[in-house]
């Protein structure tokens, strides 16, 4: 063709408005990409975070990686906590480590810079990180979950059930699991979804958790049931049908994901407090293995033993074991570590608690003086030298029900009776002296701690 061809002009004349595009398409990414840059940070997300090392914790989210310093110097609480920030990047971390316990909401004012020096908007949030005091309680046509808000009311969380056999709050407190018996004497497993309220802008929107329509998690119902969550809202479902081979393992994720476990297990599986693990019981001991097997070694245990507590901030667990002679003892479990004999008598354990490094141990034995049980609570260290001990007279722990260590307060909480009296009632202990501060006027089945 001829170099001026009528093709050949039109060819070029579209390979320079192609060029033009490109360009003119480079030129406003770049553009785009500027403006973005010169945006102000913003905070994605903001939740609490309950696997930690202090008293309480929160995680944010931001848009872009933020400078750690700035945020810590330009961030303050009110009332004036002991507190350090924690991470990287776009994702923080806010630990409490107060001296003292917290008895009030906390107020944060948030601030601080990107990476490229662009300042985050300044901006209030009001929390409360007290958990919420849960309890089983006694109607007349039933049992029922109730919570005691700030105001000292108990509201009804839950409908009314024939009876509860289990209970167990979620760990990052959106519901509570049940086990419910009918007239029957079948079981099934329902879950009470709630909605956390302790994190808003304003102070006056500070609330008990909402209750959301109430669940049902297995629809058929069955024989026996064992429920287990972990910090991260996951759980744990072992059920047992009216069939032989119907047991069926089946863990349920925050997420609402659900997967089959095939798992054989000697008893009650329990999720370990960060995700990823659980405690699985044999015949001969307990083993703690992960969810997924991509290679992970197992830690076995051999003894008759029984999982009393988990440490979570150190991956840390409690142990009670049964020796042949008929005494028991409290043994220190270490990731990958032989346990640590921290206690070791003729009397019951009857509950064990310890705080997130597991550094502080708690402890209720208890043995028959003629026709009472009288019950002694202990504090030991991690070496399990006994720093204090303190009776519980005239009161004594309840059988099957367990005891629990709040940071935020410093307390522990249990359930108590009386001698010679029937109902039992939710007790708070301080966790440093030893002292009952409170036996609550309420009779109940059992009390527990909901996270925030």
């Amino acid at each position: 063709n001829h170099p001026n061809s009528p093709s050949q002009a039109t060819a070029r004349t579209m390979n320079r408005r192609l060029g033009l595009l490109l360009t003119l398409a480079t030129a406003a990414v770049l553009a785009q990409q500027q403006i973005l840059l010169r945006r102000p940070p913003r905070l994605v997300q903001i939740r609490p975070q309950h696997l930690h090392s202090g008293s309480a914790g929160l995680d944010l989210n931001f848009s872009r990686p933020m400078q750690l310093k700035t945020v810590e110097s330009q961030s303050h609480l009110k009332p004036a906590l002991r507190h350090h920030w924690l991470g990287s990047h776009a994702a923080l971390r806010l630990i409490l480590t107060p001296t003292t316990a917290i008895n009030e909401p906390v107020q944060l004012h948030l601030a601080g810079r990107d990476q490229r020096m662009n300042a985050l908007t300044a901006q209030t949030w009001w929390w409360d990180p007290r958990p919420w005091l849960l309890v089983t309680r006694d109607l007349k046509n039933g049992q029922q979950l109730q919570l005691l808000d700030r105001q000292g009311t108990w509201r009804p969380v839950s409908p009314i059930w024939t009876k509860l056999s289990a209970v167990v709050p979620l760990g990052n407190g959106r519901g509570v699991a049940v086990v419910a018996s009918d007239d029957k004497r079948n079981e099934q497993i329902w879950l009470q979804p709630l909605q956390p309220r302790s994190l808003q802008h304003d102070r006056r929107d500070l609330a008990p958790p909402e209750r959301l329509p109430v669940q049902q998690l297995i629809s058929d119902n069955v024989l026996f049931g064992h429920i287990s969550s972990n910090l991260n809202g996951d759980l744990l479902v072992q059920t047992g049908g009216f069939l032989p081979e119907t047991e069926r393992n089946e863990l349920i994720q925050a997420n609402g994901k659900r997967r089959q476990l095939d798992l054989p297990s000697a008893g009650p599986m329990e999720l370990l407090p960060g995700g990823g693990g659980l405690v699985v019981p044999s015949y001969d001991g307990i083993n703690l293995m992960p969810l997924a097997n991509k290679g992970g070694t197992m830690q076995s245990l051999p003894g008759n033993r029984e999982l009393g507590a988990f440490c979570a901030a150190s991956g840390r667990a409690l142990l009670i074991r049964h020796w042949p002679d008929y005494r028991r003892s409290i043994e220190l479990v270490l990731p990958g570590v032989a346990p640590r004999q921290l206690w070791l008598g003729e009397q019951a354990v009857l509950g064990v608690a310890c705080d997130g490094k597991g550094e502080r141990i708690w402890a209720v034995i208890g043995q028959w003086t003629g026709d009472w049980a009288e019950h002694t609570l202990l504090l030991l260290d991690g070496e399990g030298k006994v720093a204090k001990r303190q009776s519980l007279g005239p009161w004594r722990m309840k059988g099957g029900t367990p005891l629990q260590f709040d940071p935020v307060s410093g307390r522990l909480l249990f359930t108590v009776i009386r001698e010679q009296q029937r109902e039992a009632h939710p007790a708070l202990v301080d966790a440093v002296s030893l002292q009952l501060q409170e036996v609550l006027p309420i009779a109940v089945e059992q009390a527990l701690w909901l996270n925030p």
